[in-house]
């Protein structure tokens, strides 16, 4: 077969746009879905990515595809004997990632083959050759020039391309499939050849319907079934541990015989919980984990046991189990992100019982803040969240919500309010947005009002009014999903009538700067009768310029003037036409940065102009489905919330300062040589800086503009597009109106 091989230099990554200066991915790594323990140290894949953690001195090191991984969802992992890290993937990617270069090889023949489901389930090694179990064969792999000896797809009278699920090597080689095992057999040195293998086939050999994993204990084979641990003595099999127990994996040590036990919620239709077994002359259970399914098991030189969990690497030793998981997301459902005035990054992790709180992010280590650590949290299901001047909100599903501010807590539920919920369950209130207005007070959006006041506001003095929809407007009980408020105080709400999503456009709502009078407050609709693209409205932003944008399933809209709800343009943003735009943000030099089904797309300030389109495909993005977008404004990070985690952008777009006492070059000094694309870098700007270089005598070498927020780069060339000659050069910033004056000098080596 044809050997499909790409180096990637870990970090580095052609973005498409040179305001881009980094990535970085966070995810999840608590789910071990494999691992292997090599001089010391633990090397785990999970459903975030790989870490490894040393046993020496407790570090961990990280690798997502923002350090060169084709993706983040790994299935299993293998080290051959040149320490070389085995990493096989759902669809179909083999990452090699070797140490001493920190470099990833990537194999894709796999991931090319014209297959439906090409998941890599098992990585075995055997001297030089790698065992790679598929959806759809077994594939043998030289470990030293990464390419392919055989790849088998028939084993003996089981159907062509039955999915393997892992091999175990010993005298022989025993194939675990979903059809049985195959074994192969002697004299037969062409193992594609079907007749090279015998079969041991479910129901008929072995009277069970699913084999998970076999392995041998003194000469005997004994398999991890669907109904308990069966044990071959000659050609027949019968139960020997566990009868009735779904058996997940087998593990040998000696003369101990492990195993890992699974139990099936039928209603849920997963494995809920598992226990680790071990077999010596009685069935001793070791560790009840109810948390999920435990998955791989090695005992350790220190006669410690490592188990894979949900909730990290199990380590069993005698008297206490300690879980090994490095600092991160708690969860990869980071379904709506916020970034607050200090530049945390805050995030909502899901409703209906499955979320686990709120995470916050500074920049530094990740925290998860939940009823198991504070005692302000009576609930975990916090969907959203939402921040504004020195405010963060934690939006629940059915419990209200939380404001906190100064390090206090202040709850928002039917205990502590007048809130009316749902229609059928008035005392479940949903809370979907919130936003402190100019005047310091909290507006909020309560979803599926059951007295149809869908919005709310909580004024300075704690007093909150909720004020009911009109007639004109919705006779009917609606839900409401986003809020922003304008220049105007005009309150901006995507909602609908069906307490589902929002299909029904924009409402609008101003209360003309009287709270309590309500005889003058306006109410509106905009739907695509009124001019709108479409009704499916999913997120909605007020842009620096004051502009309205509307992000909707088939593109974009601009309410150019909102005191004129009605002018609506919907081709300033040509290039989002039919996008999904699932979420926007705007960053300080009033870019855009749409989330969509195919990736982000970075659009210039009026929309003329696509900067980057970045997938999956082109970038360290997990996925191309966008579920949220928040930007740290004070230090130029785009954060991309996923179902894979959070991918943050690093980027030149940062607040401008409000004088130039902090200007500051960089590099200095400026290398150039014939082969280099330089860029210096100016920062410390103010907002619209205009700068020009002069030379040490004096003379204008270039001026330009700053892209409009604290941070500039230029290219080194001057007026007539020649890089610099070698020198001491002087960079002059000032404000449009000239009321600020910033200098700085650098320096230029040419090579």
């Amino acid at each position: 077969m044809r050997k499909i091989l790409l180096i990637i230099i870990l970090f580095s990554f052609n973005t498409n746009a040179q305001q881009i200066k980094s990535w970085q991915n966070y995810t999840s790594m608590q789910k071990i879905n494999d691992f292997e323990f090599n001089e010391n140290i633990f090397w785990a894949v999970t459903d975030g990515g790989v870490f490894s953690f040393s046993q020496l001195d407790s570090t961990y090191f990280l690798l997502t595809k923002s350090e060169g991984l084709s993706s983040q969802t790994l299935t299993s992992i293998a080290i051959s004997n040149d320490n070389k890290i085995w990493i096989g993937t759902s669809e179909g990617y083999i990452d090699v990632y070797d140490p001493s270069t920190n470099q990833v090889s990537t194999i894709y023949e796999i991931f090319k083959e014209n297959k439906s489901n090409k998941r890599i389930n098992d990585i075995q090694i055997n001297g030089d050759t790698v065992f790679v179990s598929t959806e759809f064969g077994l594939s043998l792999i030289n470990s030293k020039d990464l390419s392919f000896f055989d790849s088998i797809l028939k084993f003996g009278a089981f159907t062509s391309e039955t999915p393997v699920l892992n091999v175990f090597l010993s005298d022989k080689i025993y194939v675990v499939t979903q059809a049985g095992i195959a074994i192969n057999k002697d004299g037969f040195s062409n193992l594609t050849a079907p007749e090279a293998w015998e079969n041991i086939s479910l129901n008929s050999n072995i009277p069970v319907s699913e084999i998970n994993r076999v392995t041998k204990l003194n000469g005997q084979l004994y398999a991890a079934t669907n109904n308990g641990i069966y044990r071959q003595n000659n050609s027949t099999w019968s139960v020997a541990y566990l009868s009735g127990s779904k058996i997940l994996n087998l593990y040998v040590e000696g003369q101990n015989l492990y195993s890992i036990v699974g139990y099936f919620d039928n209603d849920l239709e997963r494995y809920t919980a598992s226990s680790l077994y071990l077999h010596s002359n009685q069935n001793q259970e070791i560790l009840k984990y109810n948390s999920g399914v435990l998955s791989k098991i090695d005992v350790l030189p220190s006669n410690e046991i490592a188990v894979g969990s949900y909730t990290g690497l199990a380590i069993i030793g005698e008297g206490n189990n300690n879980f090994i998981y490095p600092n991160a997301p708690g969860t990869n459902s980071t379904i709506n992100l916020t970034v607050d005035s200090e530049g945390n990054l805050w995030s909502g992790t899901g409703k209906n019982n499955q979320g686990i709180g709120v995470l916050k992010f500074d920049r530094q280590s990740w925290e998860n803040i939940s009823t198991s650590n504070n005692s302000s949290f009576k609930f975990n299901d916090f969907h959203k969240v939402s921040s504004s001047n020195n405010d963060v909100y934690f939006l629940s599903w059915g419990k209200g919500f939380i404001k906190y501010k100064n390090s206090e807590y202040e709850i928002f539920d039917s205990e502590t309010t007048e809130l009316i919920g749902i229609p059928n369950s008035n005392n479940f209130i949903v809370i979907n947005d919130a936003e402190t207005d100019d005047e310091g007070n909290t507006w909020f959006l309560n979803y599926w009002a059951a007295d149809r006041k869908p919005i709310g506001v909580i004024k300075t003095d704690g007093e909150i009014i909720s004020y009911t929809i009109p007639t004109s407007i919705s006779s009917q009980v609606i839900s409401v999903e986003n809020l922003t408020i304008d220049q105007y105080g005009t309150k901006w709400i995507t909602g609908d009538f069906n307490g589902d999503a929002a299909t029904e456009g924009i409402f609008y709502f101003n209360d003309n700067g009287t709270l309590e009078n309500t005889s003058d407050d306006i109410w509106g609709k905009l739907s695509s009768v009124n001019g709108l693209r479409n009704n499916d409205v999913k997120d909605v932003v007020v842009d620096q310029y004051g502009e309205l944008i509307i992000a909707t399933s088939i593109g974009v809209d601009v309410i150019p003037n909102p005191s004129d709800p009605k002018s609506i343009r919907g081709d300033q943003y040509f290039a989002m036409r039919q996008q999904t735009v699932n979420c926007l943000a705007v960053d300080p030099i009033n870019q855009k940065w749409f989330g969509t089904e195919k990736g982000i797309f970075l659009m210039n300030s009026d929309g003329s102009n696509l900067i980057a389109n970045f997938t999956k495909s082109n970038s360290p993005l997990p996925t191309d489905v966008i579920k949220s977008i928040a930007i740290d404004k004070q230090n130029g990070i785009v954060y991309a919330g996923t179902d894979f985690g959070i991918t943050a952008i690093s980027t030149y777009f940062v607040e401008p300062n409000k004088d130039f006492s902090k200007l500051f070059i960089y590099p200095n000094p400026v290398l150039l040589s014939s082969n280099s694309n330089p860029f210096l870098i100016v920062d410390g700007l103010v907002e619209d800086s205009e700068i020009k270089i002069f030379d040490i005598s004096g003379n204008l070498v270039n001026e330009f503009l700053s892209i409009g927020g604290k941070t500039t780069y230029w290219n080194c060339k001057d007026l007539n597009g020649k890089y610099l000659s070698s020198g001491i050069y002087i960079v002059v910033a000032y404000d449009s109106e000239v009321n600020e004056v910033g200098h700085a000098k650098f320096a230029v080596l040419r090579k």
